[in-house]
């Protein structure tokens, strides 16, 4: 999953980005793959990794799972050759598929705009208090 992103953007992580670096796809840049089952999309592999890495509770923010504003994107079309949310449509079964995966977990979605109803929605404010 986004192996090409790592291509286009590495220099520029390497250079501004202090954090621990996660992906599923080996990589010529030393970034070492985590162990995950491959939903098919970055969102739904984020939380995934969140869980491996112990999380019980997940609070999803921004996940549209459709074209808001008539976007793809918050900021705009990926360059040439990488992903634009060709499977759009698709992902709202594979996040049916991480949330059956994982019954114990508790992800709530907080996003403004969403296409995704498998988990349970509130505010932002309600979902931290």
């Amino acid at each position: 999953m986004d192996r090409a992103w790592w291509g286009q953007y590495m220099p520029e992580v390497a250079r501004v980005f202090t954090g621990e670096l996660a992906t599923m796809n080996l990589t010529p840049h030393g970034v070492m793959p985590w162990r995950l089952k491959d939903y098919r999309n970055s969102g739904a592999g984020a939380v995934a990794l969140a869980i491996k890495r112990g999380a019980q509770r997940v609070i999803l923010l921004g996940y549209d799972m459709q074209y808001t504003g008539g976007k793809r994107h918050w900021h705009g079309d990926h360059p040439a050759k990488l992903g634009n949310a060709g499977a759009i449509a698709d992902w709202p079964a594979q996040f049916e598929q991480l949330r059956r995966d994982h019954p114990d977990i508790e992800i709530i979605n907080c996003s403004r705009e969403t296409a995704l109803t498998c988990f349970p929605r509130q505010s932002l404010e309600r979902a931290i208090c």
